[in-house]
């Protein structure tokens, strides 16, 4: 479901069902999937991240889907400052895990996608003594500057 976050109404159905959850539910926190989807006009369907900056900021950019995430994440984080929530991100959007008052869009961790594709990759297509070390080092700890990351050891791939 792609939402037109430029609509009042959608926004306000969206908020309103995350501060139900966590008021009525005692939800403490949200995975955000397929984030990549709210915050570019193009979903991120048939793109490729480099790592560029320009891929990040520009006309490619949906405003109104990067408001709602930081409205969203101010949201509950109002209503519970305990909580936590987690982005599902493939374009690496550099200020997605900065508070919204530095200018990010509130999440407190990126989820690590990568990892888990990384121990699977390696349980199917190689031996024990073929896994390399700095490999795995190297993707365990590849983060920007104090971004905090969550990752799983499984998924539902």
């Amino acid at each position: 479901m792609i939402f037109d976050y430029s609509k009042y109404e959608v926004m306000r159905f969206l908020l309103s069902n995350l501060a139900f959850f966590m008021e009525e539910y005692k939800i403490d926190g949200f995975r955000f999937d397929a984030i990549t989807s709210i915050l570019y006009h193009h979903h991120g369907i048939g793109v490729g991240f480099s790592g560029n900056y320009k891929e990040y900021f520009g006309s490619q950019i949906d405003m109104d889907g990067q408001v709602y995430c930081m409205l969203a994440n101010d949201l509950c984080h109002m209503i519970n400052p305990n909580s936590i929530t987690i982005a599902e991100d493939v374009s690496g959007m550099p200020t997605l895990c900065r508070r919204v008052d530095e200018g990010g869009l509130g999440f407190d961790y990126r989820l690590s996608m990568y990892i888990p594709d990384m121990w699977i990759k390696f349980i199917k297509e190689c031996k024990d003594e073929e896994w390399g070390m700095g490999h795995i080092s190297f993707n365990l700890t590849n983060r920007r500057y104090k971004e905090k990351c969550i990752a799983y050891s499984e998924s539902h791939d």
